[in-house]
């Protein structure tokens, strides 16, 4: 019986069943839907997507959550979405060049959400993703709910900007921290729950559920050892992981147990560095990890890929003191460091 539109709309996906199709059968779908049609009997867009979906062994129920009839406007709306963000950091330049394809979409209460592509140096993970909302977020939303199978703890930031009345392009940038050593492939689940407007505090809440793996990028580390002290917070740069597009920086910072006393937020950053040829670049710091309550921390920044032609780098750390939750800040510069690479 040949179903109403309405009645496609009322339909339940959940509780279609995807079958396997044969050779014989898929190319008879094919031919049915590439077949010329009259305009009063043309398929609907919905529905030779559905078709399409098929044909090639794609369950387009298990795949993706939508809401008839807009589901070829939704896969995929973004594209190459790093771009957005290359002339605000240059780090992202050669990110699909290196990324994984994800290419995930979810729809949940008027919000779709497109997970792009994902990239993990070893250290961090960076992923692009974007949203297409018929209730405005905002200028810039804050979602939540990103976890890596098998890390302890997690550090890191999501930036979300609005590019039109509706659509919306993110990098969400993480650093999961493993009790073991690092996995060759990390399982990532991103469940956001909700989204907040932080110009009028609403939220839109909805069931968005990510699941993908992402290789490890291969590369090399070099064991370093340069330290410096000021004002009672000694730095120590103990690494350098290196691959074809990203330079991560590893380091431990510890701080004498009194200044936590008067300052009981202390931490150490640095927002560029250069190269012995003179090129700068952009820091991205990927958080920090502390099992003493604040006495000394584990952590990182990446840059992208260091020219290959350079012998060294330079940077200023930068120690933040702070009283926590915006009531009161300094801010110290230490000694510069310099890092001879291999």
């Amino acid at each position: 019986m040949t179903k109403s539109y309405k009645e496609w709309l009322d339909l339940d996906v959940e509780q279609i069943e995807p079958i396997e199709l044969s050779a014989q059968q898929k190319m008879k779908l094919k031919q049915k839907i590439l077949k010329k049609q009259t305009p009063r009997k043309r398929m609907p867009k919905w529905v030779r997507h559905i078709a399409a979906a098929a044909i090639i062994g794609i369950s387009a129920v298990t795949t993706i959550n939508f809401a008839f009839p807009t589901l070829a406007s939704q896969i995929p709306f973004m594209k190459n979405i790093a771009s957005y963000f290359d002339h605000k950091n240059t780090m992202f330049e050669n990110f699909d060049s290196y990324a994984k394809e994800v290419g995930q979409v979810q729809v949940s209460n008027g919000v779709s959400m497109m997970i792009e592509n994902a990239v993990y140096d070893g250290t961090s993970l960076t992923i692009s993703f974007a949203l297409e909302s018929e209730i405005d977020l905002g200028a810039h939303p804050i979602l939540q709910g990103l976890f890596v199978k098998g890390a302890g703890g997690m550090g890191g930031s999501c930036r979300l900007e609005k590019i039109s009345d509706t659509k919306y392009v993110g990098l969400a940038n993480v650093t999961p921290h493993f009790d073991k050593e690092v996995p060759d492939e990390i399982e990532v689940t991103w469940k956001p729950e909700s989204f907040l407007n932080m110009t009028n505090d609403t939220k839109v809440e909805g069931d968005w559920v990510f699941n993908f793996k992402v290789p490890k990028l291969a590369g090399e580390l070099q064991l370093v050892n340069e330290t410096v002290t000021n004002y009672d917070v000694t730095a120590r740069f103990t690494a350098i992981g290196k691959n074809d597009m990203s330079t991560v920086i590893h380091y431990e910072y510890e701080v004498v147990p009194e200044i936590l006393k008067k300052w009981p937020e202390v931490t150490v950053q640095f927002d560029q560095l250069q190269d012995n040829l003179g090129n700068t670049y952009v820091v991205n710091g990927n958080g920090a990890k502390s099992e003493d309550n604040g006495i000394s921390y584990k952590s990182g920044a990446t840059v992208q890929a260091i020219e290959p032609a350079a012998t060294s780098i330079t940077f200023v750390p930068v120690i933040y003191f702070s009283l926590g939750s915006g009531q009161g800040m300094e801010i110290k510069e230490m000694d510069s460091v310099t890092i001879p690479l291999n």
